[in-house]
């Protein structure tokens, strides 16, 4: 097999009775979100603004993130959850190329959902209500209302063996690795366009804190050379990301959920002071959670808490979105897509501080 070409699926047999029944289930697609294809609402968002509850936080939110984007304040996503599965794959893609973004921290499920639709798949609509235990039989993995093929999915992590197979054995970051995966899928032929290859293409990093916890865990777990392989070196990841914050200079983030990546992300600033660093605290922060605040929970405490440990700047301004992500992030970087069309925002490129190869 050439060092190009997409892995084969795994040969696993189903009955024709399962087949059946699996085409039945895997039959309506959940369709990507294209911001391209819906008109203007920029007026509707201004307006939410002088309204009241979420809906007033939303036109918050966009008035902070367009006024920001219009500095030299790099803009970090923190990026959890199942958002790709769930149809908000193609945004991220678009504000990647338009420069909306400066650097990603996510969870590793993101990019087998990212990898997976890279490599022709499809994510699919269901009901809640369904058996389980014959979705297990007929190889079908459920995310609540949505269900993805899980011989695509093992497609995926042979995909990322391959990658691992095919570069340097010795240690490298997440983001190293991140970086190569997105070369990969440049140069791959019959792939969609993805996350990981318009990140590659445009040099913004994509950190991946808790990267065994995945598909890409499982393919890089897979590789068939016993005696030397790659690995993934935590603590390079968290040097890394200290050095990218003292580079950067001024930043802001916008948390999609919580979890490892929304600490990590605040905690880039007090890695880097630890480490020598002379840094500015994040300046702004947006985040669209459901979590509650109450429980002392990471997800659901507020980016102001995350003052008093030194990871944002005491006069940070910051909103946040109680809502689900699935509604309130694609009107809020819709939002941000039709303010900058015509502006045409310079990218930060934060991959070369690391003079990347």
């Amino acid at each position: 097999m050439k060092q190009n070409e997409i892995p084969s699926m795994p040969n696993i047999v189903l009955t024709k009775e399962q087949i059946e029944r699996k085409k039945t289930l895997l039959s309506r697609e959940v369709k990507q979100i294209n911001i391209n294809e819906h008109a203007d609402f920029t007026t509707l968002i201004d307006a939410f603004a002088n309204s009241s509850f979420e809906a007033r936080n939303l036109g918050k939110a966009a008035e902070l993130y367009h006024r920001q984007i219009q500095t030299d304040t790099a803009i970090i996503w923190s990026l959890s959850g199942s958002l790709f599965s769930a149809g908000l794959r193609q945004i991220t893609i678009d504000a990647i190329r338009n420069d909306l973004v400066d650097a990603l921290v996510c969870t590793g499920a993101l990019f087998e959902q990212d990898m997976l639709e890279a490599l022709g798949h499809k994510h699919y609509i269901c009901n809640t209500k369904l058996n389980d235990g014959e979705l297990q039989e007929l190889y079908i993995d459920r995310v609540y209302d949505h269900l993805l093929d899980e011989i695509s999915l093992r497609q995926v992590d042979l995909t990322f063996k391959k990658i691992a197979e095919n570069i340097e054995p010795k240690l490298y970051s997440s983001r190293e690795f991140m970086y190569l995966s997105g070369k990969w899928l440049s140069k791959a032929k019959n792939t969609q366009d993805s996350v990981m290859q318009a990140a590659f293409e445009k040099d913004i990093p994509i950190f991946i804190p808790a990267i065994n916890d995945c598909s890409i865990g499982i393919g890089l777990a897979m590789q068939n050379n016993k005696t030397q392989t790659m690995s993934i070196d935590s603590i390079k990841d968290l040097k890394e990301i200290a050095f990218l914050k003292s580079k950067c200079g001024d930043s802001g983030i916008v948390v999609v959920g919580g979890g490892v990546p929304k600490n990590y992300s605040q905690d880039a600033v007090v890695m880097a002071e630890m480490l020598g660093y002379d840094v500015e605290k994040h300046k702004f922060g947006i985040q669209i959670s459901t979590a509650d605040v109450r429980d002392g929970g990471l997800s659901g405490s507020t980016l102001r808490e995350a003052i008093s440990w030194g990871k944002n700047d005491k006069n940070m301004e910051d909103v946040m979105i109680w809502g689900e992500a699935s509604v309130f992030f694609p009107l809020l970087i819709g939002y941000i897509f039709y303010k900058m069309k015509d502006k045409k925002r310079k990218g930060r490129h934060l991959n070369e501080v690391f003079n990347t190869n």
